[in-house]
């Protein structure tokens, strides 16, 4: 199996968890929320997961040896972080090295904008999910109506030293982005360990995209792909019926001929490695040294995703795969439009958080098997 870069931020901070190598996937939880606002609008037409089948899913991802779970206190209002936190305590007892990591984030919405802010955020993150320390904290976007990337830094390593969290964590963030923050950390003592980004075969070959990853690579930052299936256009279960109803696609400005060459490679390559082609997709990320994030709804969908651990990309396959991937990066998005999203989200965060504390966070569906 091919083995990631050895001289990482990752190990240096948590050796003991990470041993000769950091992990090689992670799971998302966007999903995973309670309310009737996931169960309507953010997971559309499926409905939310029930306790049950969150449950398989995580002991499916553990079984393999998957330590990484990414949440955020906007998935659910805070209602994905509690899902992990009761199957934490749920879980058997394991030794550090094999400890399930949780990772959250920290929306800076305009109507957040000191470090006290940030503060309340992580300590109620914490909570949620049943921990006394976060290991790693992401800042969920570099974007703030006034406030800069370096005064979020600046917050977080106050949390430091406080003890509510050991690393920080850039969600979005471009290659100045980074350089910035992992400056910053350097200034006020923390380290900036990773930059989580859409990375994906639909932008790799994005200038944008190609200067964060070489950034990232000179400053010892971790990447950590979401989207990294393309929200199904790199799967085998995708037509060009469903393709007509992909809104990230229309996002996106994806036409169904722009992929035709792409899933055809994709395709063969599957068939080849008697694999499914999320698999390739999810390994191509893996032969870049980028730990692909994942979200799955099914403990079938979960070990579909998790065989992609038991086998490689030949070099040839990726560099074919590397020359057809497009070019479509949210890095490139325009600021006003970056900002209106941290917008959007913190509302929908503030309205899923009241719909529990007014004791109607979780619907029937989701209680199932609590």
């Amino acid at each position: 199996m091919n083995s990631y870069a050895t001289d990482t931020l990752f190990q240096r901070h948590f050796p003991s968890t990470f041993k000769e190598s950091p992990p090689l996937m992670a799971l998302g939880t966007l999903q995973w929320g309670t309310t009737p606002i996931d169960n309507n609008i953010i997971n559309g037409s499926r409905g939310v997961l029930s306790e049950s089948e969150a449950r398989d899913i995580y002991s499916t991802f553990r079984s393999k040896g998957v330590v990484l779970f990414d949440t955020a206190e906007g998935y659910g209002g805070g209602t994905s972080e509690k899902r992990l936190g009761r199957l934490r305590q749920k879980e058997p007892a394991s030794d550090d090295n094999n400890e399930a990591i949780f990772m959250s984030k920290f929306l800076p919405s305009p109507w957040r904008y000191n470090h006290a802010h940030f503060e309340s955020a992580l300590r109620a993150s914490n909570e949620r999910m049943g921990i006394s320390k976060a290991p790693i904290y992401f800042l969920h976007s570099p974007m703030h109506l006034f406030r800069s990337v370096e005064f979020w830094v600046e917050a977080a390593a106050s949390c430091k030293r406080k003890g509510l969290l050991d690393a920080l964590g850039l969600s979005n963030c471009s290659a100045d982005e980074v350089r910035r923050a992992v400056a910053a950390g350097k200034k006020f003592g923390i380290p900036v360990i990773v930059n989580q980004v859409h990375f994906s075969l639909l932008d790799y070959n994005s200038p944008a995209l190609q200067e964060m990853q070489q950034c990232c690579d000179e400053l010892g930052v971790s990447i950590i792909a979401y989207n990294s299936l393309g929200q199904g256009l790199l799967t085998d279960n995708m037509d060009e019926v469903k393709f007509s109803h992909n809104k990230p696609a229309k996002m996106m400005r994806i036409q169904w001929s722009d992929l035709k060459a792409l899933r055809e490679a994709l395709r063969l390559i599957a068939a080849k490695h008697n694999a499914s082609m999320a698999q390739v997709a999810l390994n191509w990320c893996r032969s870049h040294n980028v730990i692909p994030l994942v979200g799955c709804r099914s403990k079938k969908q979960a070990s579909d995703t998790l065989a992609a651990l038991d086998w490689d990309l030949f070099s040839h396959e990726r560099e074919l795969l590397d020359s057809l991937a497009l070019a479509r990066c949210t890095l490139d998005s325009p600021v006003w439009r970056r900002k209106l999203f941290v917008i959007l989200a913190g509302v929908i965060m503030s309205a899923c958080r009241l719909l529990d504390l007014l004791g109607i966070g979780v619907v029937k569906q989701a209680s199932i098997g609590m």
